[in-house]
């Protein structure tokens, strides 16, 4: 019957009455229920001890006596006779006081808290609570406590092995610390009191802040992003300033071999640009980039001259068939020096594909109409009219009306681009207009001869 019972060294069983019983032992009184008892199995036990007054221990195989106008239950003692009132042995006198002593922040001792509030601020991840027990009985009660919120389940101890409480990197909230008196099986509160906890939500935890982290976060994408454009772009910069002052060292490079044909270069490369704009070339997102490798390919369409002779270079008169063929080698020469030139795209077109013509009658390749490249078309057509329009060691510049006629006029025959000739003719009569020249009369102009 005794096989589940909490102790084994038991003296005697007093009956209180048809529902509780007083089990006698060397650790104390149990008052245990009888149903319970006879049944065999677990049980819900109280014990009456030194924690609860009894201050010394029943002597076995002694007499107890119950004084039933009293209600008092004598039992013998080592050091004399232990009476309990059997129907106030209980422990629900309220001869508790329950406090927090001490409160400790992260180590740093606060003052006491008088309204039972305590407040704990940001950056805090220590929290350690001082509970005291003032206890105005014999008995050692047992002690519990649970903090809502954070705790799953009550923490019981002797009230002589209470000690601090610490919760450590608490989430921000309100909470509710619970200090409470358990009878001696730990499962009825006799006294609580409870004390208001808040803990202030660090950055992280406030709302908003994902949005205010994203937002930072997109503001410093968007700065690399930023900055790392910039850095490409400087580069870009640079290496585009590296192009502009080769193109004009090779141009000034090219102009310099003959004092005639002095800017030549940089006349084609405006010429080059007008009829590209006049035909819109171009898409528009690529009118730009487009526009300023033609304008450089354009002045480095000559290029291929260096490698040609003085003596056929500024030849006055005509040369002979040995001569032009040298002459005719620079387009060749050209291509070959700026094969790896990669800092103008479309370059070696404009160089090797100038002196082609419509009909296929041009050089190096006979190529015509739209197989040659675009650049060497546009670049053709303006080097023809700059060759008509300045003054060469062969003859001088003629008149412009009759140039831009003659250009007209020729290229509907045989050279090169019709279409974009007429353009540009049309280009250059707009842009005379537009400086105050309208007035002078072209119609009667003629082509050399």
């Amino acid at each position: 019957m005794l096989d589940k019972f909490p102790y084994f060294n038991n003296y005697d069983i007093w009956v209180k009455d048809e529902d509780t019983l007083f089990v006698m032992s060397s650790a104390g009184i149990y008052v245990v229920e009888r149903d319970e008892l006879v049944a065999g199995g677990d049980m819900a036990w109280e014990l009456l001890d030194a924690r609860r007054g009894l201050g010394t221990s029943l002597t076995a195989n002694s007499w107890n006596w119950y004084n039933q106008g009293s209600g008092e239950l004598f039992l013998p003692c080592d050091t004399g006779v232990y009476i309990i009132d059997v129907e106030k042995y209980d422990s629900d006198v309220r001869s508790y006081r329950m406090q927090l002593a001490s409160v400790r922040l992260d180590g740093m001792l606060q003052p006491p808290i008088r309204t039972g509030v305590l407040t704990v601020g940001q950056g805090v991840s220590r929290v350690e609570l001082g509970p005291e027990i003032l206890n105005y009985t014999i008995q050692e009660p047992n002690v519990g406590w649970h903090l809502d919120g954070y705790d799953n389940q009550w923490t019981i101890v002797p009230q002589g092995s209470l000690n601090n409480i610490i919760y450590t990197n608490l989430p921000a909230g309100d909470y509710t610390f619970r200090l409470a008196i358990f009878d001696s099986a730990g499962e009825r509160v006799l006294e609580e009191r409870t004390f208001e906890l808040i803990k202030e939500g660090e950055i992280y935890e406030r709302p908003g802040f994902a949005v205010y982290m994203l937002l930072l976060l997109s503001l410093f994408l968007i700065w690399t992003t930023w900055f790392v454009v910039q850095r490409q772009l400087n580069k870009q910069q640079i290496k585009l300033n590296m192009a502009n002052e080769t193109v004009m060292a090779i141009a000034n490079a090219v102009d310099a071999r003959d004092v005639r044909t002095h800017q030549h270069s940089m006349r084609v490369a405006e010429y080059s640009v007008l009829i590209a704009q006049e035909m819109n070339c171009f898409k528009w997102w690529e009118r730009s980039r487009m526009l300023s490798n033609l304008r450089k390919a354009a002045q480095m369409h000559d290029i291929g001259k260096i490698g040609i002779p003085d003596n056929v270079l500024n030849k006055v008169g005509r040369l002979t068939d040995e001569e032009y063929a040298i002459m005719k080698s620079h387009v060749n020469r050209g291509s070959e020096i700026l094969k790896d030139f990669t800092l103008v795209e479309h370059v070696v077109d404009g160089t090797r594909y100038h002196h082609e013509r419509y009909d296929g009658r041009g050089y190096p390749d006979g190529l015509k109409g739209e197989e040659i490249p675009l650049f060497g078309r546009i670049i053709g057509v303006a080097d023809a009219f700059d060759a008509m329009t300045s003054n060469r060691v062969y003859r001088n510049s003629s008149w412009m009306p009759s140039s831009v006629w003659w250009t007209r006029a020729s290229s509907t025959r045989t050279p090169s681009m019709p279409r974009r000739a007429r353009r540009f003719s049309t280009r250059i009569r707009r842009h005379r207009r537009s400086c105050g020249e309208g007035s002078r009369r072209t119609g009667k102009s003629r082509p050399p001869r």
